[in-house]
């Protein structure tokens, strides 16, 4: 008798264990992933600008990944006519302030470059649509239809982060930027 319940405590524990096992990798994505390491290059084509997407006009380029920006009709996701401060979401850039760390200006450059004042850009939210720092969370594309996040992760001027829930399109930029990494494209061979 005591074996058998020895046996079922034994077969209790391993249960117990796989399902601690198949929950901590279902939940893994939870949070800044941090560095990309091990990723493959995409094999999927940068995304087309969803249907939904709404027009903002840019008005500032603050830094590699955050814009300012005005929207140009109202939606239900930004309902004010005044300036909006918008975070790309997905990737970071090197901080311009208060010391500027290296690759800082040439990210900056970069996203102007891409999006000039004054002109048309897509915003598309994934799930949440607001920081810590009061800035809005959006993909965005180009008036003629480039993923701007990926273009800057391609260049190696951005890295891929994870935050969730805003993770649709981890999986292409973490390939991008292993990708990016591998030719030393941007700041992965200026920076060391």
């Amino acid at each position: 008798m005591r074996r058998a319940v020895w046996a079922v405590v034994v077969v209790l524990c391993a249960a117990a264990l796989i399902a601690v096992v198949v929950w901590v990798s279902s939940t893994a994505e939870v949070g800044d992933a941090g560095p990309v390491t091990g990723a493959t290059a995409p094999d999927r084509v940068a995304p087309e600008r969803p249907s939904d997407a709404f027009a903002l006009t840019v008005l500032y380029v603050y830094d590699g990944d955050t814009i300012q920006a005005r929207m140009q009709q109202p939606n239900d996701v930004v309902t004010t006519a005044n300036p909006i401060r918008v975070r790309l979401i997905g990737i970071d850039t090197p901080e311009g302030t208060p010391t500027p760390e290296c690759w800082a200006d040439e990210a900056r450059t970069h996203l102007a470059q891409l999006l000039p004042e004054g002109s048309t850009v897509w915003a598309a939210p994934d799930r949440d649509t607001w920081d810590d720092y009061d800035r809005r969370l959006f993909n965005l594309w180009t008036d003629d239809g480039s993923f701007v996040n990926l273009e800057l992760v391609t260049a190696g001027d951005a890295e891929a982060i994870r935050v969730w829930p805003n993770v649709a399109f981890f999986d292409l930029l973490a390939g991008a930027q292993a990708a990016a990494e591998a030719s030393g494209a941007g700041r992965w061979g200026a920076c060391g």
